[in-house]
């Protein structure tokens, strides 16, 4: 699986917003089949950064949502403004 087949897309919604602020985490939407170590390398590629911790579940919708902690030298609403999210 390549780095651009494993995430879809940012997860961008208010409760989202608020984790950016106030916790520097970033959501996405990735593919179901996608390991943890497969997302954090993934996203450390594409985007430039170090994750320190990676959360994932699976919604009633069937997509797979992918929380990342960014690292303390990174931060979450400038990798969000690179990527587009504003």
């Amino acid at each position: 699986m390549s780095v651009r087949d494993i995430i879809k897309h940012p997860h961008v919604t208010e409760k989202a917003m608020d984790k950016m602020d106030f916790q520097n985490k970033l959501l996405f939407i990735v593919d179901v089949d996608a390991t943890k170590d497969e997302i954090v390398d993934a996203i450390e590629t594409q985007f430039d950064v170090t994750i320190e911790n990676v959360t994932t579940m699976v919604t009633m919708d069937g997509d797979k949502k992918a929380e990342v902690t960014l690292s303390e030298d990174d931060d979450a609403q400038e990798v969000a403004s690179r990527i587009g999210v504003f």
